[in-house]
């Protein structure tokens, strides 16, 4: 299959993206490679699908068609947006992303290069969700290792070489092997794309990341958006993990045992001065390292203004995800999520 043969297909879930969805089909629409159209799958609330239609208005050029679902979970839009697509090549993004102008000419050659290339990704850039100070706190620490852990599109430099990684945003792969691995797993209502590229591995196929396949990525604008975020993460995971045990990283269940000992030892220290004094020393220990943490990436930003910020945004990260995980594993899976049900996107 070479790059003049295939025509591929953009998928895009998307609820309640009025705001950023015109941004991305202009992206789409500027491509240094034509893509063959675009599959918008929509379970909005709000105008998305009226902004979606007034720009194909204006742009008929670009092929879009919109498939409107009711309250989709995010796999289950994926799955009914490659359906419903004619490409052989399926390039998956968010209505609240841009793409660079090279990202599908890119992210198509990395495919095409060997058989056994099963998903090729890229880098994100992420970009504050508002105009607030508490938005580019949000974004610097979602891009820096203390908040990403190892997540090699979260923190690769451009200068970094091509490299086979767990997983990536945003993939590029052919519908046949979507179809071969029966999809995106829609009991899962996070982890998605993790748990697809797991199974893309385990297939005997690589998942590739190239630095130069960048888009930026428009992270949460509130603690209390990305606190619900971080819990609904790890709370999902621990389904994957289940289903999937060997696919843990010590990204994943470090924040997880660092709140289940919190916890006991806060149980503990009702009736031990010793578990007192381990919990304090362990905080103090932890609010040194959120401190080391922010300081760095206030000073790689140049604006330690956003010192206190960052220090929450980190302890937000850490803790509503490990706590996510925990409830999933005190409560067995059984609250205060239910597979089937939409999430938020």
């Amino acid at each position: 299959m070479t790059a003049n043969a295939s025509r591929v297909s953009v998928v895009v879930p998307c609820r309640n993206e009025a705001r950023h969805i015109t941004s991305l089909l202009e992206a789409i629409r500027l491509q240094s490679y034509v893509v063959g159209e675009v599959v918008v799958v929509d379970s909005s609330s709000d105008n998305t699908a009226d902004v979606v239609a007034a720009y194909c208005r204006e742009h008929p050029s670009l092929a879009t068609s919109v498939v409107p679902v009711v309250k989709a979970s995010i796999p289950a839009a994926v799955n009914a947006g490659v359906v419903r697509a004619t490409g052989e090549v399926i390039v998956r993004l968010d209505g609240h992303c841009i793409p660079d102008a090279d990202y599908i000419t890119r992210a198509v050659a990395a495919l095409e290069e060997s058989a056994e290339v099963g998903v090729v990704g890229g880098v994100w850039h992420v970009a504050p969700g508002a105009n607030t100070r508490v938005a580019e706190a949000i974004a610097r620490a979602g891009s820096h290792p203390a908040g990403a852990g190892d997540a090699a599109y979260r923190i690769a430099q451009a200068t970094t070489a091509r490299q086979d990684v767990d997983t990536v945003p945003f993939g590029c792969y052919r519908k046949t092997l979507w179809t071969e691995l029966g999809g995106l797993n829609e009991d899962l209502l996070s982890n998605e794309d993790y748990e697809f590229n797991y199974r893309v591995r385990e297939s005997g196929r690589r998942v590739v990341l190239d630095p130069g396949i960048r888009s930026t990525y428009f992270a949460r604008a509130t603690f209390g958006a990305l606190a619900r975020q971080y819990f609904r993460y790890g709370w999902w995971k621990v389904v994957m993990l289940r289903q999937h045990p060997t696919s843990l990283r010590w990204r994943q269940a470090v924040p997880a045992a660092f709140v289940a000992v919190l916890i006991a030892l806060g149980v503990l220290a009702v009736f031990s001065q010793v578990a007192i004094v381990v919990l304090a020393g362990l905080l103090a220990f932890y609010a040194a390292v959120l401190a080391l943490a922010a300081a760095d990436a206030g000073r790689k930003a140049g604006k330690w203004r956003l010192l206190p910020l960052l220090i929450v945004a980190f302890a937000t990260i850490h803790l509503c995800w490990g706590f996510g995980a925990v409830v999933n594993l005190g409560t067995a899976g059984r609250w205060p999520f239910k597979r089937g049900h939409a999430s938020t996107y």
